[in-house]
């Protein structure tokens, strides 16, 4: 995925009333990408058997492992083939984690996921500015609007009510998505960089 426009990133961060500095744009982009994909993911799995596409996939791991076993004549006719299979088994492999994550979250929380990303770009947000009060029309819901309008322009943010909802049932059940590396490598370097309060990981 191609990185977002500059300065539609550093609008975004001024609506929600967001310090903009090249640090913040760049790692707005890349989170922001990193929830896209997501974002699609999850609508996906969310039209499909997860089970059947999680038996397919287990399926594809092992032949692609099956190949590996022959890489030695593989490689005499294209000499990145073990490269290419080991990155195919590796997302295979996420594709893995991240559906019997989407299914164990089905079960504890059903958050849509349109819910799920205003979620994680709460958890952005918290991350860049450490404030976490939540409002109809305030510059958390401005922040996650314009974010969301980089994303995809047609996703309809849910009203400020679900999203306390939302948190309250995350507060009480395992995170699963919270494993994923999109916040390894994204918010926790945000944290990092501004200090954020610890409210951040209280309701993971």
């Amino acid at each position: 995925m191609n990185k977002f426009d500059q300065e539609e990133l550093k609008a975004a961060l001024k609506s929600g009333n967001v310090p903009v500095s090249d640090d913040e744009i760049g790692q707005l982009d890349g989170v922001l990408r990193a929830l896209a994909y997501q974002y699609r993911a999850r609508k996906v799995a969310r039209t499909r058997d997860v089970n059947g596409q999680l038996v397919r996939l287990k399926d594809t791991k092992n032949f692609l492992a099956g190949l590996l076993d022959t890489e030695s004549l593989l490689q005499a006719f294209e000499a990145e083939m073990a490269q290419i299979i080991k990155r195919l088994s590796g997302a295979v492999q996420h594709g893995i984690d991240f559906l019997q994550n989407e299914r164990d979250q089905r079960r504890v929380r059903g958050d849509d996921p349109e819910t799920t990303l205003f979620i994680d770009l709460r958890d952005v947000y918290v991350g860049l500015t450490g404030k976490t009060g939540i409002s109809e029309d305030g510059p958390l819901h401005r922040f996650a609007t314009a974010c969301t309008k980089l994303i995809d322009p047609n996703i309809v943010l849910p009203q400020a009510q679900s999203l306390r909802k939302a948190l309250k049932r995350r507060a009480k059940a395992p995170s699963y998505f919270r494993q994923q590396q999109i916040f390894n490598n994204g918010v926790h370097s945000l944290e990092r960089s501004h200090s954020v309060p610890a409210q951040l990981d209280e309701v993971r």
